[in-house]
């Protein structure tokens, strides 16, 4: 049995253009959701088609819940809600799972013009492995190599596609829309673009599987915090080192202990539900 692991965002989408479309509360995100949905559908079918048994998808947006999962196809896991050790990636350490793919995505936080670009929600203001700047996409893709697993598709905005030439060069890229600014975009209609969309898919699935993009530990992170207080408590933590009013710097072994401690920053609380998603 072969299962393909697909990691899905929102701010990557066709046609999501500002932050009124990326949570529960704002008027556009019934419609960035179905966009989303219909998104990782295509993939997952192109997917499917290609020969994989089983995909596992992780819903990797705001509260995680942006998937509708009456509209998957059979044999398509979802993994959803936070809090969960491996952030975006819950399911890459899956057994048979032999390669990803990136749906929706986005460039990182240091991206200039960049639509919506971040890099692991407002908690941070940057993020640094071994001296390099990462997106989301870069610290994800060095966690599937952990495990072996190389990423053979990416789609999202110039930015983000151009990003993903430093962790999946073997990869095929799909620019479903143009960023004019960290705020704009411009896309063609969202039904054509996943009609192209589904035929890139397919010609990535279709390919020899490229090489993993595997990274070598130790690893030196650094973290730039959006407020001093959270750098603050974080480095009330064994081996945390505070580095400036906002930042603070560790060292692990392996990628998957880095994201465990990402997702610790971004989402602890007393009760084990984040605060913003309750």
């Amino acid at each position: 049995m072969r299962k393909l692991f697909i990691s899905a965002d929102m701010e990557g989408c066709c046609a999501v253009a500002s932050q009124n479309a990326l949570a529960p509360d704002r008027w556009e995100w019934p419609a960035a959701r179905r966009w989303m949905t219909e998104e990782v559908v295509t993939v997952s079918s192109a997917a499917l088609a290609a020969g994989y048994d089983e995909v596992i998808v992780a819903d990797g947006h705001g509260n995680a819940q942006n998937i509708d999962p009456e509209s998957l196809p059979e044999n398509v896991w979802l993994v959803r809600s936070w809090p969960r050790p491996l952030l975006q990636m819950q399911g890459i350490q899956e057994e048979r799972v032999v390669a990803c793919a990136f749906v929706g995505y986005h460039a990182g936080s240091v991206a200039q013009d960049s639509i919506l670009a971040h890099t692991y929600s407002s908690a941070y203001r940057a993020v640094k492995l071994n001296g390099e700047h990462c997106s989301e996409g870069y610290l994800n893709a060095a966690l599937a190599g952990q495990f072996g697993c190389p990423v053979v598709f990416v789609s999202g905005d110039q930015y983000t596609v151009q990003d993903a030439l430093r962790y999946a060069p073997g990869g095929v890229k799909f620019t479903a829309k143009r960023s004019l600014g960290w705020r704009s975009q411009t896309s063609l209609p969202p039904r054509q673009t996943r009609r192209m969309l589904g035929e890139a898919a397919a010609g990535a699935f279709s390919r020899p599987l490229p090489n993993p993009f595997e990274l070598k530990g130790p690893f030196h992170l650094e973290l730039e915090m959006t407020s001093q207080v959270s750098a603050e408590m974080l480095a009330y933590l064994p081996s945390v080192t505070r580095t400036a009013a906002f930042s603070i710097a560790v060292r692990f072994d392996s990628v998957d202990q880095i994201m465990r401690f990402i997702a610790f920053g971004m989402h602890y609380s007393p009760t084990g539900v984040p605060p913003a998603y309750p």
